[in-house]
């Protein structure tokens, strides 16, 4: 039986073109309530789902991430174009109801708060797109991966752990998925261990050396992989009923720099200079598990800024860090 994650890729993947709910219900098999409750779990998890008015009829899309872009740059440029006008003349008040028209029609009001997920449209293949992401892993190696999902079989591998000094090992496996949480590429796989254990493993794509196919079907599994619950806690796809914040941080290394310079964000990182010529950084992000953890790690080489509350939760957690060690 598909997983409630995987009926949400199914979803995705049809609103690649325009469509309506009894569309949806049609191409799915399914009823219009159950279209309605993953449509209203696409808004939830703010992947671009585009909405609009056409013939009488209400058709849902799922923009490309280069038609988000596109559209956030017009909006933007359209809200500046707003500010220049005020509400004395007839002619700017009929000028701002027609802005005002135009990005409606674009669905979005906030250009800030308009994001996009990865929408890839292999259900295998599934990409965390939040701070530090990109999909540089797309070789040769993701697609051999892929297949030997798609087919059922056992790969056999040659890995390099992230361990210092460590050996390369060969070993077989049963792929389940690849999954990209932050900015690592994951393999979720089954080992022999898994019918006793039950426990996926984790293997960094970037770590395996070498793979190959093997005529050997892969384990069943007790239970699908569950991404959601994988994703639980990650970047963009973290469900939370607080509204995003802006994080604002002065950056004291070079590498963490060069590290905010070349990665990607949504929405787009604010970066500029103090009086100082220090790095300014301002991020408007859901502060989840995975980024204070992050955080945490980078202390030593940023100041916060704002908000106060975080900075505060990390001196306390601070605090009880340096209370553990000397216990």
């Amino acid at each position: 039986m598909a997983t409630g994650y995987e009926k949400i890729n199914r979803i995705k993947s049809k609103l690649r073109v325009p469509m309506t709910v009894s569309m949806l219900a049609e191409a799915l098999d399914c009823g219009p309530r159950t279209v309605f409750r993953h449509l209203d779990a696409l808004q939830r998890e703010n992947c671009g789902l585009h909405k609009y008015k056409k013939d009488g009829e209400t058709f849902y899309v799922i923009q490309t991430p280069e038609k988000v872009d596109f559209n956030q740059k017009i909006v933007k440029q359209l809200e500046k174009l707003k500010k220049t006008m005020n509400d004395t003349t007839p002619l700017d008040l009929k000028n701002r109801k027609l802005i005002d028209s135009v990005i409606n029609s674009m669905q979005t009001t906030d250009p800030d708060g308009f994001k996009a997920e990865a929408i890839t449209l292999d259900p295998n293949y599934i990409m965390d797109y939040g701070p530090f992401c990109d999909h540089k892993a797309q070789d040769a190696t993701v697609s051999k991966l892929l297949m030997a999902i798609r087919e059922g079989f056992k790969i056999r591998i040659t890995y390099k752990s992230s361990k210092e000094n460590a050996e390369k090992k060969t070993f077989d496996v049963s792929p389940v998925k690849l999954v990209m949480r932050v900015d690592t590429l994951y393999l979720i796989a089954a080992d022999d261990e898994y019918p006793e254990t039950h426990t996926f493993k984790n293997y960094l794509v970037e770590k395996i050396v070498n793979i190959s196919q093997t005529n050997i079907p892969s384990i069943p599994l007790r239970e699908p992989f569950s991404v959601e619950e994988y994703y639980k806690y990650a970047f963009s796809k973290y469900i939370s009923a607080e509204d995003p914040q802006t994080v604002s941080l002065l950056i004291k290394e070079d590498w963490l720099k060069t590290q905010f310079l070349k990665s990607r964000f949504s929405p787009v990182a604010e970066i500029s200079e103090d009086k100082d010529n220090n790095m300014i950084v301002n991020l408007k992000i859901r502060l989840s598990p995975d980024f204070k953890t992050w955080l945490f790690g980078v202390l030593p080489d940023v100041r916060i800024l704002k908000p106060e509350s975080l900075k505060l939760e990390m001196i306390e957690k601070l605090k009880m860090t340096l209370k553990e060690m000397k216990a």
